[in-house]
């Protein structure tokens, strides 16, 4: 692709309403139809499995999702399943067994032909199905599931064991169930006996129930066909539906959209500050080539405003991406709101600063991810964090000039330097028609 039309990954927007597979498809055609944008180094499986370097490591990725897109459930809940993929694939046999897999394209395994629906493991019933626009459950494409999610496989993990999972790089632990609380309703009724039920409960009240404190933005159909067939089994096969619209979401929509974000090595009033900065370098070059000409110096002096449109028309379409030149040949970033603590930590308050300032109390079941997440607990809602009122009550000068911290993947610096480029080249096109046009008129001889 030629350098003068680069351009980095193109914004995806929500979907509007619940999303299905016919809405996740239209995010993958857009994938497929920007191929090249992303460099292998930051694919979604690297980030994914934490081989990407900051900003662009599964933390990071994390964090623009909890703190700038709002959806944080999403990938909280699709590396919990993953992990519980590899965990259910480990435990004993004898244990498994209890847990049959869900086929979702038998007849016989839908709400319609059970007395008791799969939604009155909420509370609902069988009416509730149609009111959510369940009709046809034989039409649901079936996939095994567990050998659905290959991302240790291909990148050649180590191999787990039992009730331990890996994922690349990533170790994940089995969550102390023991200190579960059972939650509330008719789910005590389900089969205790099966392997991991207590966690299969929590998962259902946090993420997939109505009204649940991350409940994932499914469609009616989808929930519904979940709950009734995690009501029967604690197979991994029982999420397939939402295994793949997370899947789908999460690559070709959140992934382009968090490395675009990435690009930008300045926060906002900084990046401001540069595109001021920028023009004021142009309309200097402006002045200086308007002087020049008006008065009785040789007009070979006037070749010197090139220079400040050159540098102003660089810095102004690098800016205009979110880039700042500067920061790029320095290697660094400025830090992002919520990664300022008073301390100097990174990451904002502590555990139990986050225990004490939350609306909802944390359960004991906290679990140990190689990244700072709560896979149980209240919203992903930062309203009353403490690094949003010491963000709040420091000057414009120092959001502006906010503390830089080092860059290190490779891949996101490709990108970077291909902009910063592509802006450079810009800016000659620029400027050499003018300063040939201002070299070119007479001299004006008034001083």
């Amino acid at each position: 692709m030629s350098i003068l039309f680069y351009k980095k990954p193109d914004y995806r927007p929500n979907a509007e309403g619940p999303l299905n597979l016919q809405k996740c498809q239209k995010f993958v055609q857009k994938t497929k139809d920007c191929r090249g944008e992303i460099p292998p180094d930051l694919s979604f499986e690297r980030i994914i499995s934490n081989k990407a370097l900051p900003p662009c490591s599964l933390q990071d990725f994390i964090d623009y999702l909890a703190y700038v897109t709002n959806d944080a459930e999403n990938l909280q809940f699709y590396l919990w399943l993953v992990d519980y993929h590899q965990r259910f694939r480990n435990a004993p046999p004898e244990e498994t067994t209890l847990s049959p897999k869900w086929n979702f394209g038998d007849p016989h395994s839908s709400p319609r032909h059970s007395g008791n629906s799969g939604y009155s493991a909420i509370g609902g019933s069988d009416k509730t199905l149609s009111v959510l626009g369940v009709k046809d459950f034989d039409a649901i494409e079936e996939e095994d599931i567990s050998n659905a999610s290959l991302i240790e496989d291909r990148l050649g993990g180590e191999q787990p064991s039992p009730y331990t999972a890996t994922l690349g790089t990533l170790k994940f632990s089995e969550i102390p169930l023991a200190e579960s609380k059972p939650p509330e309703g008719n789910y005590r009724r389900s089969n205790s006996a099966q392997p991991f039920r207590l966690e299969i409960n929590r998962i259902i009240t946090h993420y997939i129930a109505p009204g649940a404190p991350r409940e994932l933005n499914l469609s009616h159909k989808d929930r519904a066909t979940v709950l009734y067939a995690l009501r029967r089994t604690t197979h991994p096969s029982a999420f397939h539906p939402i295994k793949k619209v997370l899947d789908l979401t999460l690559r070709n929509q959140s992934h382009p959209n968090f490395v675009r974000w990435s690009i930008c090595n300045g926060n906002k009033p900084w990046t401001i500050f540069l595109r001021t900065f920028a023009v004021c370098n142009i309309l200097i070059g402006f002045a200086v080539a308007i002087l020049l000409t008006l008065s009785h110096a040789s007009r070979w002096y006037r070749i010197l405003a090139a220079l400040m449109w050159w540098f102003g028309i660089t810095n102004l379409i690098a800016a205009y991406q979110g880039l700042c030149v500067l920061l790029l040949r320095r290697h660094t970033r400025e830090v992002r709101p919520w990664e300022i603590d008073e301390q100097g930590r990174r990451y904002g308050a502590t555990d139990e600063e986050a225990l004490r300032h939350s609306k909802v109390l944390y359960e004991e079941t906290k679990s140990r991810w190689p990244v700072k997440m709560e896979l149980f607990g209240p919203p992903n809602t930062w309203d009353n964090q403490t690094w949003m009122d010491r963000y709040g009550m420091q000057s414009v000068f120092k959001k502006t000039f906010e503390k830089e911290v080092p860059t290190q993947e490779q891949g996101l610096h490709f990108m970077q330097n291909r902009i910063v480029r592509q802006a450079e080249a810009w800016a000659l096109i620029i400027t050499i028609p003018l300063t040939i046009f201002f070299t070119a008129l007479p001299k004006g001889n008034l001083y």
